[in-house]
Order: C-alpha cells, then sequence, then structure tokens
C-alpha cells in the first residue's frame, strides 16, 4: 500500500478530491496501466500554513499547493511533494466568478510564483483590471494585501489566510480553488513519484542493511566534509552516541585527532593503522568519483581486535565443520602394560606444546593416540585437521597443505584456497605417513616449523600461523637420513617428543577385548553374537601383519558371516582361510614373553634371521630357504628396513 497525503488548509481547498481519486483508480483499471500490482490510499490533512512544518506525515508522496508545497519540499528531505498547478482554467474561472460577485473593480492575485504566474495575460480575457502580487512566506500576506489595497486593489483573490486578512481590513475576497483537472494531474504525477520513490528507499534501505550488518565501520563525505554513510560498526567503533548523523560535518561528530584529519584530507590510504582513542583501527580510504571529478571519500575501518574475533569465529566455525578430533583416551581399549605405558607417556606430552613424532607399524592406532593427545591438550578446544602425505600427489598435497591464490595453477579455485595449516591455525596439525613426503615439500615444512610462517602457492604474502604439528611413520626415519631420503633438520624438528607405538603382537592380551568390542561393533542390525574363550585365544596367538586394524576388519567379517549366536573356534578357522592368517612355529628365544604365548610371523621370522646373519641377505634367503629376490619383495611388502 502507497500513501498518498493531501495537505490542505481547510476543507474543500480543492475540489472534488475523492471522487477524482476513484475516477482515475478506474479509469487506470480500465486502461491496464501498470503500477507493479501496488494499491494507492488517500488522505487529506487539514493544517494551517504557520503550523506546516510541525507535522509528522507518514506518506509515501505529498500532494499540496501554493506557500503549503514550499514548506513542505523545505520541512520533508525525504518525502516527495507533488505541487498541484493551479491551471489558466483555474484562474479563469476564479476570475469570472470574481466578476460576477464583485463586478468589474480592479483585483489584486496574491500567490506563490508557481501559482500565479503570467495571470496579468487574462485581463483581456475577463475584462478586469488585475495585478499579481507574488508571496514568497505566509509573514507577508497581510502586508502584500495592504500594498494591493493601497494599489487600488478592491478584492483579493488568493489562499485561505490572505483571503481572511482581506475580508478583516474591509476588501473583497475570493478563494483560489484548484479544480479537478489540475488535481487530476497531480495525483497522475503523485503516483509515478511515489513508486520511483518506493523504488529508490527499498534500493536504500537495502544497501543500509548490508552497511549496518558489515563487520567494518564505513563512513562516506561529500567535499565538504558533510556526512553521507555512517553504518552501525561506524559507530559502535567510534562510540558515537549521536542516533543520526547523516548530513552533520565530520568536525562535529569525530573527536579531534590522527583519525578526522585523515578523513577529512585529500590523500588515500590502503592497508594503514590509525589510533582511535587508544583504539587501534586498520583503515582503508578511497575517492568517489562522477564523470571523472572527485565528489568525496568513502572509507572503512575495522578495530584490529575485532579482526581477531572474527578470525577466532572463523576458525571455530571450520572447526565445527569437521576439523575435529573425535577420540580420547578413554576411547582406546586395553588390558595390558604396555598400552597403559605408551598412554601416560601420550598424556605427558599432551600438556607441552612441542611437536611430537607418533611412530608405529601400520594399523597401531597413531591417528587415534593424535586426536586424543589433542584433546588433552590446551588446544583441545581449536581446530584438528588431519591429512594422509601418502594419500596425496606431490602438487595436490603443497596446494592443500600450503593453500593457494586465485590463478596460481590451472584449476585453481575462484578466490584461491587456505590450506591445511590455516586452518589447523590455533589447533594442531596431524601429517600421517610423513616419511612419503618429497624433498621438495620437506624443505617447505622445515620452514614452517622454523618460521611458524606460511605463503600460499602463487602468493608473496606471508601468513603467520599458530599450529602443533603431529607427525605419524610407520618408516625407520632415521635410517632414511642415513641414506639421505629424509632430511635430517626436518627430522629433528619433528622428533622432539617421540612416542612409540607397541605392535599388537607386543600386547597380545588386549585382543580379547578388543575382539569382543570389533565383534559387537561390526554387528550393524544383527541379533547379539557371543564369541567363546576359546575362539578368543585362538585369534590372540594368530599373527596380525595390520595390526589393530587388520583385526578389526576380520572380526567385523566374522560378525557378518557368522550364522548363529555363538561364534566358536571352528567359525573362526573358517573365515581365517579366506584372510590367509597363519599359525607359525613358536621360537625358543620368544617363550614366556607372553601370557599367551607368542606364535612368531613370517615377518618375524625374517627380521629374525635378518639380525642373525647381520643382515646379509645371501645367508639370510638361504636360511629361510627362499631366493634373494624372493626376500628383497617380501622385505618390501613388509616395510622391513635394513642398514
Amino acid at each position: 500500500m502507497i500513501k498518498i497525503k493531501l495537505v490542505v488548509p481547510c476543507k474543500e481547498y480543492i475540489e472534488h478530491v475523492f471522487e477524482t481519486f476513484e475516477e482515475l483508480n478506474q479509469l487506470e483499471k480500465i486502461e491496464k496501466i501498470d503500477y507493479e500490482n501496488v494499491e494507492f490510499e488517500l488522505e487529506e490533512v487539514v493544517v494551517v500554513a504557520d503550523r506546516v512544518r510541525e507535522l509528522n506525515l507518514d506518506a509515501d508522496v505529498i500532494i499540496s499547493r501554493g506557500l503549503l508545497s514550499k514548506i513542505l519540499k523545505e520541512s520533508n528531505e525525504f518525502i516527495p511533494v507533488v505541487d498541484t498547478p493551479v491551471q489558466g482554467i483555474d484562474l479563469i474561472r476564479c476570475l469570472y466568478d470574481c466578476k460576477a460577485r464583485f463586478g468589474r473593480k480592479k483585483v489584486a492575485v496574491i500567490g506563490s510564483l508557481n501559482m500565479i504566474y503570467g495571470v496579468e495575460n487574462f485581463t483581456d480575457i475577463v475584462d478586469l483590471p488585475i495585478q499579481s502580487y507574488v508571496l514568497n512566506d505566509i509573514t507577508e500576506s497581510s502586508r502584500l494585501v495592504d500594498l494591493a489595497a493601497r494599489d487600488g486593489c478592491e478584492v483579493i483573490l488568493s489562499g485561505l489566510s490572505t483571503c481572511k486578512y482581506a475580508e478583516k481590513i474591509g476588501l473583497g475576497a475570493l478563494l483560489i480553488r484548484t479544480g479537478k483537472e489540475s488535481f487530476r494531474q497531480a495525483l497522475i504525477e503523485a503516483k509515478r513519484l511515489a513508486l520511483v520513490s518506493r523504488r529508490e528507499q527499498e534500493k536504500a534501505q537495502r544497501y543500509q542493511t548490508i552497511l549496518n550488518y558489515a563487520y567494518e565501520g564505513v563512513i562516506a563525505v561529500d567535499q565538504t566534509g558533510r556526512i553521507s554513510v555512517f553504518n552501525t560498526a561506524a559507530q559502535e567503533t567510534l562510540s558515537i552516541s549521536k542516533p543520526n548523523v547523516i548530513g552533520c560535518s565530520i568536525l562535529d561528530i569525530v573527536p579531534a585527532g590522527k583519525f578526522r584529519n585523515m578523513l577529512l584530507s585529500s590523500d588515500e590510504y590502503q592497508e594503514d593503522i590509525i589510533t582511535y582513542q587508544s583504539v587501534q583501527l586498520a583503515v582503508k580510504k578511497v575517492g568517489i568519483f562522477l564523470r571523472d571529478k572527485k565528489v568525496g571519500d568513502v572509507v572503512t575501518f575495522q578495530d584490529v581486535t575485532g579482526i581477531q574475533e572474527m578470525e577466532r569465529k572463523i576458525r571455530k566455525k571450520i572447526h565445527l565443520r569437521g576439523h575435529v578430533a573425535k577420540h580420547t583416551f578413554d576411547d582406546i581399549l586395553y588390558r595390558s602394560t604396555k598400552i597403559r605405558e605408551t598412554i601416560e607417556i601420550a598424556k605427558h606430552f599432551s600438556k607441552a606444546d612441542s611437536n611430537i613424532l607418533i611412530v608405529g607399524e601400520t594399523g597401531t592406532g597413531k591417528e587415534m593416540f593424535a586426536q586424543s593427545i589433542h584433546n588433552h591438550s590446551k588446544r583441545k578446544n581449536g581446530p584438528f585437521v588431519a591429512i594422509n602425505c601418502a594419500a596425496l600427489p606431490e602438487n595436490l598435497l603443497e596446494s592443500e597443505l600450503f593453500g593457494y591464490v586465485e590463478g596460481a595453477f590451472t584449476g585453481a579455485m575462484k578466490g584461491g584456497k587456505p590450506g591445511f595449516f590455516e586452518l589447523a591455525h590455533g589447533g594442531t596439525i596431524f601429517l600421517d605417513e610423513i616419511g612419503e613426503i618429497s624433498h621438495k615439500l620437506q624443505s617447505r615444512l622445515l620452514r614452517v616449523l622454523q618460521e611458524r610462517e606460511i605463503v600460499r602457492i602463487g602468493d608473496d604474502k606471508v601468513i603467520p600461523i599458530d599450529v602443533r604439528i603431529l607427525a605419524a611413520t610407520n618408516k625407520n626415519l632415521e635410517h632414511m637420513v642415513k641414506i639421505g631420503d629424509f632430511r635430517e633438520d626436518l627430522y629433528y624438528r619433528l622428533n622432539v617428543l617421540k612416542l612409540m607405538l607397541p605392535p599388537l603382537r607386543e600386547h597380545r592380551e588386549d585382543i580379547p577385548l578388543l575382539v569382543d568390542f570389533f565383534i559387537q561393533e561390526g554387528l550393524m542390525d544383527c541379533e547379539h553374537i557371543i564369541i567363546t574363550d576359546a575362539a578368543k585365544k585362538e585369534l590372540s596367538e594368530w599373527s596380525w601383519e595390520g595390526n589393530i586394524r587388520h583385526l578389526q576388519n576380520f572380526c567385523e567379517r566374522l560378525a557378518v558371516l557368522c550364522k548363529g549366536k555363538i561364534i566358536d573356534i571352528h567359525d573362526v578357522n573358517k573365515c581365517s582361510d579366506n584372510y590367509k592368517l597363519e599359525k607359525v612355529t613358536l621360537d625358543k628365544d620368544m617363550q614366556g614373553s607372553s601370557a599367551l604365548g607368542l606364535y612368531r610371523s613370517e615377518r618375524e621370522k625374517i627380521l629374525l634371521v635378518l639380525e642373525r646373519v647381520k643382515y646379509n641377505k645371501s645367508k639370510a634367503a638361504a636360511e629361510l630357504g627362499i631366493s634373494r629376490t624372493t626376500l628383497w619383495r617380501k622385505m618390501k611388502e613388509m616395510n622391513i628396513e635394513t642398514i
């Protein structure tokens, strides 16, 4: 609904107001004039001229006439005012009425210039002597009437208050009324202006809403220092309590100092830091140009502490979006002394902020320990970002770790992308299989560890970071350093604290507990299944080359394939054929080392023989009853490294 307010000094000041309004509406419907499905409402407001400035009009557009219209335009900056024209036909009609009522007397026509311009030209038409007097201010009306009387005028044609004064001093008076034709024309213009005004207001409100919800303070000033934009963030940051500063001078709003001087200067600023009342502001300033001519400046700024707080919130949201450590030390199942001691060491390490190197065979739970360390540290509320260094090719791994800017390479995301080190700011980054990274990435990683800063690919901007690095490997990094496959300086940077995770064969007493848990976890929608002690003992005596992960996968398969409610040794042996698990001959040197007795796997055999022959491959192959080539292949498959 668009509201049109007709402001007049008295009722029937404009003839047939509402009839004309309805007739125009009906005609527009017939002619299918499109007003964007908007309805219009007309209200008449009666007010004398000297009280107009006190009005608080809730309107989209105002219609008025003469001096009232002039005052309304001056006092309503944001509401368009349509002047109802006093057309020639209105004046002629009024002059004929005057002649019929008062005879052929000299007539004074008093009104604003837009009302009475050229009225003397009607002298010959109506056969009356006419003299015009321009009324610029309501306070002049009585003076102009007196002047007209001295000039020999006997009848006054004017507005309401002027006519009243003329009658008071004994002159004839007649109100100049606006006819239907003139008012209809004003209504058409009012509707057009109201729609334009509504669209402009909606646009302005959108911009203002955007500005008010921006994190940055925004101020725009013209060439004289007058404010045209001053958003909510600017008021809050600068502690300006005055509610409406638009149109005010910067000198009256912003206290004296470097920030105000910057606002009033002709210089532009890019990424400057300025102190304002003990607050550090990050400031940018650019000129506003219209047709190559500078018309003002716009300044954006933000409290530096606000930037840091926003960064913290963003990183927290990233943390909640998936970069989070799910496991704690309470999730680690064990009965063995060895795992208990390992957990105690890990808890002790977690209290420090030093880098940790986690070493263990495949499937020993390196990431679970890494997550537990993070959740037990002072960084637990920060992000935990994990990446497997062996899962990605070198170029992709580099871009994932360090991020890149737009256009850094073919296929780079528009706007660039932050790397995992940036995402881990304030928290922990876990680099699994660290031994797989190339020499190039080892050099870049070393810089991160030394300088605690990164540079995105394709950029020269240095980004400081605060991260704790947990690295994990199943390789012998010391040996890799000796043969030149891993940088020595990087190794010692990563290996500040070293956590050794024992393989499953060294804590077999945990296998029954793990089996119970994995069997139930693998059930999904199946009924409850019991695994017998004999079956658990059988599983405890097998080789688990993949350690806990290997055991977990086997138990899941066992739970799915089990047809009864009880898993016995027969079921275990049946499934083991598919998994190529085997019992091996018990070595005399290993007897008694475990409560359940250790059955040595093929990997253990090879390691023991290699030690016995001092790593002579030919002698080891002969003792094992295999060729040297087969020995090399098995060592590679089983990740056995020798000096």
